[in-house]
């Protein structure tokens, strides 16, 4: 689905009757599903309308180009985006240069990390740049020691979760035998994320969070995600109750 939830002024509506009836003044609310239809909700935004969730942070969980471009100081350190295969030879060079030997390809819109590849040599980067993966897309470097926090803000509802694999498994996620478990995230933790939030203009978000000894760096962070092991929040709930209390508000 496209438009989940699409609503002109709280009610129900249609994409065509929100082209031919949405003025300045209107608000109008709906999860976009695909990059391609952005253009749209800018179009409307330019009448006048205000649109939520925000088009920035909507743009942002559809792209992790966009994220890594938006957010690259909060990112690891030498995160890349390639365009064009051609753009491979800088970031080789630059790898090369600094002993960045392991990295990590991320497809633009792959989800359930379906859409990370690991690269445990810099030939091996080559390859699956030329072969296996289409640009856009982020390079990062391979952290070698750290813990993956995915990290939901709801307002005042703060749930973190780790997310446990084999150290023989590169993926951590469910889908690839991965475990996750509560946890109580620190206050640096916290503050890192709120930041990330305000910083995309996201009303509410799931993150994904690297954690070293020293350093948080944001992995991804979406309007969308799992909610499993955390049903007792009802994020779907509060979801539609801050969009209320947006559709509300004069």
């Amino acid at each position: 689905m496209y438009f989940h939830g699409l609503s002109l002024n709280g009610s129900r509506t249609t994409m065509r009757g929100l082209l031919s009836k949405c003025k300045k003044g209107d608000k109008v609310s709906c999860a976009i599903g695909h990059p391609r239809f952005m253009g749209i909700f800018h179009e409307i935004e330019s009448r006048g309308a205000a649109i939520f969730p925000p088009l920035l942070a909507q743009s942002l969980s559809l792209s992790k180009v966009h994220q890594a471009l938006h957010f690259g100081d909060y990112m690891v350190p030498n995160t890349e985006v390639l365009f064009r295969k051609f753009h491979l030879q800088r970031v080789l060079r630059k790898y090369a240069e600094k002993n960045i030997l392991k990295s990590v390809v991320k497809e633009d819109r792959g989800s359930m990390g379906l859409g990370n590849h690991p690269c445990w040599s810099l030939n091996e980067l080559a390859r699956t740049i030329t072969l296996v993966v289409k640009p856009p897309i982020v390079v990062q470097p391979m952290l070698e020691d750290f813990r993956e926090f995915r990290l939901l803000i709801f307002g005042d509802t703060v749930v973190a979760k780790e997310k446990i694999n084999s150290d023989e498994i590169f993926w951590k996620n469910r889908i690839f035998g991965g475990v996750t478990k509560r946890i109580t995230p620190s206050k640096q933790v916290v503050r890192f994320g709120t930041k990330m939030m305000k910083l995309g203009k996201f009303p509410w978000a799931y993150m994904d969070l690297l954690v070293t000894e020293v350093d948080t760096f944001l992995s991804e962070i979406n309007l969308s995600g799992s909610n499993a092991g955390v049903k007792e929040y009802n994020l779907n709930k509060l979801k539609r109750e801050m969009t209320e209390e947006w559709l509300a508000k004069g």
